[in-house]
């Protein structure tokens, strides 16, 4: 049985998710598992491949797990997403924050693990942005089989902090769709 945060919604978007008989979630050729109490959403944009929400404590916002496949060689590389996720985040003197990033390799997968944290401005890039004190991201970008797919997860900073563990569940899981066993 697959689980119910693992159900097909259409994505709209050049990539939607599949979902395999395991549960695993495949998107452009990388297959991954989420945490069970990570709540599939239908993804809010054509641009999202799949969408999961993020329970926050008591009162506190949810955080939010977006997933993107634009194409092959679509999307910006590595590197210019890196900034552009970093420069979404202000510090609190107003800078761009300086954020971490490694890179690593999961089951034959490259994979730059990008982190930032502060003030988080929201929206699409040239558009209108909802400044979000105390924000968090974790983001990783995948070089998969048919292209880079993106992993962005923002949020309070608290949700994102207890969420470390699900983020490990996330890139323990990364898989060449083909070659999952």
């Amino acid at each position: 049985m697959i689980p119910s945060h693992a159900e097909t919604s259409p994505a709209g978007g050049s990539s939607p998710a599949a979902v395999s008989p395991e549960g695993a979630v495949d998107v452009a050729g990388v297959s991954f598992s989420v945490p069970p109490e990570w709540r599939r959403e239908s993804p809010s944009s054509p641009m999202r491949a799949a969408q999961f929400a993020i329970p926050g404590a008591g009162n506190e916002k949810d955080g939010l797990f977006v997933v993107y496949f634009f194409g092959s060689g679509q999307g910006g590389g590595v590197a210019e997403n890196i900034e552009r996720w970093k420069g979404q985040f202000l510090d609190a003197s107003g800078q761009p924050a300086a954020g971490n990033v490694s890179s690593d390799r999961r089951n034959g997968l490259a994979v730059t693990i990008v982190t930032a944290e502060g003030t988080y401005s929201s929206g699409l890039p040239m558009g209108p942005a909802a400044p979000e004190p105390n924000s968090e991201l974790w983001g990783a970008i995948v070089e998969g089989p048919q292209g880079n797919v993106f992993f962005k997860a923002t949020g309070p900073k608290a949700t994102v902090e207890r969420s470390k563990a699900g983020f490990e569940t996330v890139l323990a899981s990364l898989r060449n769709a083909s070659t999952r066993m």
